[in-house]
């Protein structure tokens, strides 16, 4: 493998982490500001002020990651002008608690949130200069366990061609006749940062377009006197569970770990069991008599979509046969 296929592997795999990670970071926002406007939070006013801090920290970051896919050394530090940037966004919700001590709760929920935020995205700027293959992306560096990982894969390749053309040989010299003979492209096998990939965009993607979908269909979820919608927060909690659960076999099959496959089949008891507790909570719902039954069948139909999307990235990762191996790149 040349240095130049190498290079653009490295760009390949940086650029699909960079929108895994803005994925994360939109779905993060979207939590705190979905959660700021439930009824719990006595201030949901406060919710429409942190709605404007979501898209100004969406907007710093897309500038600074659309800078990182340019593979450009400086970019890195625009990245970090782009961190101290939405730290300054932390004096709202600071302002807002001292002028309004009694609501302390939503603020304090808030800050909590953007804490956490920036924690993640501490996290994210760190990844762009310890990754293997962000040092090839950004600083032309390869690293010498990433080059033997590459010469490993290369000779195995050579392998498979030395043997091939061997057999043609023996089979020449049997039947004295030569046969033309189509090469059958074999399909790799993901590997568990892949699969982690794959599984994230799936999750956090569940969390964005799901609760979006059932404030947009409201009134398919209305009661008799239209005055209440009950889909549109159990839906929420239900999306934010699956990304909350979801979010530990991700880790686990990003950093390579070999125990993935046995968290994954913990998270869908996790699912299992959850689901069993909503099915009560629903049921609460309908016995109320409150809601028409066309309201439930929607809600069950959309659900039922939810857990099919999800089963559908799952899926690659319990028929995997990819063993992860002893080096572990993140």
């Amino acid at each position: 493998m040349n240095d130049t296929m190498i290079l653009s592997k490295a760009k390949n795999r940086v650029i699909a982490h960079i929108v895994f990670f803005y994925i994360f970071i939109g779905s993060v926002l979207f939590a705190i500001y979905y959660a700021l406007t439930l009824d719990f939070f006595k201030n949901s006013l406060f919710a429409y002020s942190f709605l404007g801090i979501a898209l100004g920290d969406a907007l710093i970051i897309l500038l600074a990651f659309i800078a990182l896919a340019s593979g450009k050394k400086w970019s890195r530090w625009l990245y970090w002008l782009a961190f101290l940037a939405t730290l300054g966004f932390f004096y709202i919700p600071i302002k807002a608690l001292l002028d309004d001590l009694p609501n302390f709760l939503s603020y304090g929920f808030c800050l909590g949130g953007m804490l956490v935020l920036e924690l993640i995205l501490f996290q994210v700027g760190m990844y762009f200069y310890k990754n293997p293959y962000c040092r090839i992306y950004y600083d032309h560096i390869l690293s010498s366990e990433l080059e033997q990982k590459f010469m490993e894969q290369q000779q195995t390749e050579r392998k498979l061609v030395i043997q091939q053309e061997k057999r043609v040989a023996d089979q020449k010299e049997e039947f004295e006749e030569i046969e033309e003979e189509k090469e059958v492209p074999v399909k790799e096998e993901m590997t568990y940062p892949q699969l982690a990939l794959r599984l994230g965009i799936g999750v956090y993607g569940e969390l964005i377009v799901f609760p979006i979908i059932v404030q947009i269909f409201s009134n398919f979820f209305a009661s008799y006197d239209l005055q209440q919608v009950f889909a549109t927060r159990e839906m929420f909690i239900f999306s934010i569970f699956t990304a909350f659960v979801w979010t530990i076999p991700v880790l686990y099959l990003y950093y390579n770990q070999p125990q993935s496959k046995k968290i994954v089949y913990g998270c869908i008891l996790a699912e299992v069991l959850f689901l069993i507790y909503c099915f009560f909570q629903i049921k609460g719902y309908y016995d109320s008599g409150l809601y028409p039954i066309k309201a439930f069948l929607f809600f069950g139909l959309l659900d039922l979509a939810r857990y099919a999307i999800l089963a559908y990235f799952v899926k690659p990762i319990l028929t995997s046969d990819y063993q992860p191996d002893k080096l572990q790149l993140p």
